[in-house]
């Protein structure tokens, strides 16, 4: 019993026993190769969160190697371009939502996280 009370009371809403929180796909990137066009799409959702289509979202990238950049369609993230150098590299997505925005959500529920962030590596080979 006293883990369940650990567990239930570890935040401080009730809403993160079943933790409303941003999150990113879990995958591994293919492997580039150095001046072929590269892409890479990824989704941010809201897990336990039915409406987490009327969230804005908000993405930022680190660790892309030359020739590389990232653009954001709503909650899908692309990395593309072509890549310039051979490495192996962490590429760091940061992600933040804001919201519910819709006009009948008089009080929207509170998350128990607005922001998380996921780590991939990007191997990118000569030809």
């Amino acid at each position: 019993m006293p883990l369940l009370f650990l567990f239930v009371f570890s935040c401080t809403d009730p809403i993160c026993v079943f933790p409303k929180e941003p999150e990113l796909d879990n995958r591994q990137f293919p492997i580039g190769t150095v001046d072929s066009y590269y892409f890479v799409a990824l989704n941010g959702e809201i897990n336990n969160e039915p409406r987490d289509d009327d969230y804005d979202y908000y993405f930022d990238v680190i660790g892309l190697p030359l020739g590389m950049d990232y653009f954001v369609n709503y909650r899908t993230i692309s990395i593309e371009g072509t890549p310039l150098v051979s490495g192996t590299f962490d590429i760091t997505i940061f992600l933040d939502v804001d919201g519910p925005f819709r006009n009948d959500f008089d009080e929207p529920d509170r998350l128990c996280n607005y922001s998380t962030s996921k780590t991939y590596t990007l191997i990118i080979e000569e030809e």
